[in-house]
């Protein structure tokens, strides 16, 4: 790359970088936290202050750690482990932990001064991630092509939603697409470069997610791929030569597997600072293999995990958090279409993709989908890279139970924006009028998708779907409606001098923190169960739209909200609290 180029591309990044910033940052300073921010800020403030990994074993710790890193400079912020210490461990996770959470974030501290700065620590990674695109495209494509595929990137709602908030969805998503832009550079040339990038970010995906573990055998089949292919492996490791033998590729090969399996694994051990027991405390640690609940609904992988924690391979919030977030993901609550179901369905991901990706990308894979159909012959050198991972995180998806939220499938999208981008570099490179035009077309109507549902990214559903205000009708919860909006209902009532509003929240955040006076209904948070009453009437009623829809009700009680369902709401607040004037009993 020339300097003049050089130039363009850093002209480009901090202008991006700019921008996306702005629109992540001033959304969730609107926002209140989402269902899992409250656990995820927590856990990672525990494990990097007091080296504790007990909170929340769900999760490897990297990514909390991560975003709770300017919680350190602090000095202010009010623990209490003696909480973790007197509850015994199987109650910890099943309860506990969520009480603990809430009051170290509402109670003892101020929740957003903590909360926005560790989601702007996810929205490096966002930037982060869009560099990442751009060079990959760039190295693909061309220059131009990758600059509006970087601009597709920056105003992709499911992106933008995602990057800034403290979840592990959003940066499992950037270092698996670090992985295979690093791998498909080593793939090019062995260099120290490439390998350390490859196993930088492989490694951190493994500490950030325990979906992650779905690289290592799309790593090696990219390899096995490579060493089957017959031209030579070009090596710059301290000399320029060419790997050129099967036998030699597949030592090549062999070795970075060997790499990444040795770096995943002193990784894991040093992300828990070298430590088997999840704390200091030598009485404390977890042990879900005698759980006959858990033994019965997966005995062999209880049975492998149980071995593994008997002789200490592994430390034990890593080991017993991961067959703990295996078996509860075997039943959950979900909602499809009107539909109910704790299986789950096959095409959930597929049909959520369709109706949560803008209609412009859509398009715009497609076309790219087949462009390099058309071009098989380049398959195997560069579109495998692309293809094979997006193709295999969706197809994993979608065998699994746990069907809440597209953000399980959130790794396919940049993946999704590069093959796209074939689509870009076509009409871009095309000398005929009408298909330049068809690029702007295209892109403007990218541009307005986003603008309608701006700020409110999490909400966004295309017009196959309806819009935003209409997503309720197929999707909830994480998809729609994650507890974000108690800010914007503070907001409304002030505007409208409501000053007491009956309540059914779904969410963790604390309505008593954004001064909200109600009366809470059924539906609502954990620490609101005692707290239930009947409605005060005639008034107002809010109610969260996965409530309405009774997602995680009992089958008898599903019904309490859906008759509200029929009436005009008198405000939709961010498309995901539903706010009604009621005058007597809605359910008689």
């Amino acid at each position: 790359m020339n300097v003049p180029e050089r130039w363009r591309s850093a002209i480009t990044l901090l202008v991006f970088a700019t921008v996306f910033i702005t629109l992540t940052v001033s959304s969730y300073r609107h926002e209140s936290a989402t269902w899992d921010e409250p656990q995820h800020v927590v856990t990672g403030y525990n494990a990097l202050r007091f080296h504790d990994y007990r909170t929340d074993p769900e999760h490897p710790p990297f990514l909390r750690m991560w975003a709770a890193l300017p919680l350190l400079a602090m000095g202010d912020i009010k623990v209490d482990l003696w909480k973790i210490d007197q509850t015994d461990p199987f109650s910890w996770v099943t309860g506990g932990q969520f009480f603990f959470c809430h009051d170290v974030l509402y109670v003892a501290n101020d929740a957003d001064r903590l909360l926005y700065a560790a989601r702007f620590m996810i929205v490096l990674l966002g930037v982060l991630l869009g560099m990442l695109l751009f060079c990959w495209a760039r190295e693909l494509l061309g220059f131009w092509p990758a600059v509006i595929a970087l601009g597709l990137y920056t105003i992709e709602p499911n992106l933008l939603a995602h990057a800034r908030l403290v979840t592990t969805d959003f940066g499992v998503t950037c270092f698996t697409f670090g992985t295979m832009y690093f791998l498909w550079r080593t793939a090019r040339l062995l260099s120290l470069g490439n390998l350390c990038g490859l196993a930088g970010f492989f490694v951190l995906a493994q500490v950030s997610k325990f979906s992650a573990l779905l690289l290592g055998p799309i790593v090696l089949a990219l390899l096995v791929v490579r060493v089957c292919q017959k031209k030579s492996w070009p090596m710059s490791l301290g000399r320029q030569s060419d790997v050129r033998s099967r036998l030699e590729k597949l030592v090549a090969a062999l070795s970075i597997v060997a790499m990444l399996a040795a770096g995943t694994w002193l990784a894991i051990w040093a992300v828990y600072n070298f430590r088997y027991l999840p704390s200091a405390s030598t009485t404390w640690r977890w042990d879900f293999q005698q759980d006959p609940v858990i033994l019965q609904r997966a005995p062999l992988l209880t049975k492998a995990v149980g071995w593994a924690d008997q002789h200490r391979l592994l430390p034990n919030a890593y080991s017993q958090g991961f067959l703990l977030g295996q078996v509860k993901a075997q039943k959950r609550s979900g909602f499809l279409a009107g539909n109910y179901s704790v299986e789950g369905w096959w095409y959930f991901f597929p049909l959520a993709f369709l109706i949560k990706t803008p209609i412009s990308v859509i398009l715009l894979f497609l076309t790219g989908v087949v462009l390099c159909a058309l071009r098989w012959r380049r398959f195997l050198d560069q579109n495998i890279y692309v293809f094979f991972p997006l193709a295999a995180f969706l197809g994993a998806a979608m065998m699994m139970k746990l069907n809440i939220g597209v953000r399980h499938i959130l790794p396919i999208h940049p993946f999704v924006l590069l093959l796209a981008g074939n689509a870009i570099a076509e009409l871009y490179a095309s000398q005929r009028k009408p298909f330049r035009v068809l690029l702007g077309a295209i892109y403007l109507l990218a541009v307005m998708e986003f603008a309608l549902v701006c700020p409110h990214y999490l909400a966004f559903f295309n017009q196959f779907g309806g819009g935003p205000q209409n997503g309720h009708k197929y999707l909830v919860d994480s998809n729609l409606d994650w507890g974000q909006d108690l800010k914007g209902l503070k907001s409304w009532m002030d505007q409208h001098e409501v000053q007491h509003i009956n309540l059914s929240y779904f969410g963790t955040a604390d309505p008593t923190y954004y001064k909200i006076d109600c009366t809470y209904l059924p539906g609502g948070a954990f620490f609101d169960e005692p707290l239930v009453k009947a409605p005060q009437l005639p008034g107002f009623v809010a109610v969260s739209a996965t409530n309405l829809r009774g997602v995680y009700f009992s089958e008898g009680s599903r019904n309490i909200y859906q008759r509200l369902l029929e009436r005009e709401p008198v405000a939709i607040i961010g498309y995901s609290i539903y706010v009604y004037r009621v005058e007597r009993p809605w359910w008689q």
